[in-house]
């Protein structure tokens, strides 16, 4: 660690700006200030869109896979930081999916859906182990997903590409007057 140099933290509107512009690359590392400031823009623009676009559900829902998509992106890739795998957002997806459809099928939504909803009826249909276990998985991977992201990177590089916050101080040198020169 010792010969790396730390880059200066990424501001919020650089942040949203490097994930923008990497909407789908799953490929590469991110800064933990790059992921959380983009989860801050991502629950602005998310309560905006659902203020605005509630009406017009096809846009929303254009809109929301878009930014979910965006999200997930940047998700693996600030797992790829820390040298873990993105299949890991993966099972979180799919996990997520999974429940979504056993609710669906269980008739949950029926009984409560009715002009005067059954409570026991509907708790019935997600009693018995599936519904429990899956929403055990669901909520082991999200934390692990989660302390994997407030951990700092790797200084080094590994597999997935060189550091976006510590550089050889030769390029820390280079970067700096590089940036001197652009603001002048």
């Amino acid at each position: 660690m010792e010969n790396y140099k730390k880059l200066p933290s990424m501001g919020f509107a650089e942040s949203v700006k490097s994930v923008l512009s990497n909407l789908l690359n799953f490929n590469g590392r991110a800064r933990r200030s790059e992921l959380w400031w983009y989860w801050v823009a991502y629950a602005v623009i998310a309560i905006i869109v659902v203020s605005l676009f509630s009406g017009f559900p096809m846009l929303s829902g254009i809109i929301g896979t878009f930014l979910q998509m965006s999200l997930w992106a940047v998700t693996v890739r600030r797992l790829h930081d820390r040298g873990h795998s993105g299949w890991w957002v993966a099972v979180a997806i799919l996990t997520s999916v999974f429940i979504q459809f056993y609710i669906a099928g269980s008739g949950y939504y029926e009984a409560m859906s009715a002009v005067n909803p059954d409570i026991d009826a509907a708790m019935a249909s997600l009693r018995g182990p599936v519904f429990p276990i899956a929403g055990l998985v669901s909520f082991i991977v999200n934390i692990t997903i989660f302390i994997f992201c407030v951990l700092d990177g790797k200084p080094e590089p590994n597999k997935y590409g060189p550091s976006p916050k510590y550089v050889q101080p030769d390029d820390y040198y280079d970067m700096l007057s590089s940036k001197n020169e652009v603001q002048q």
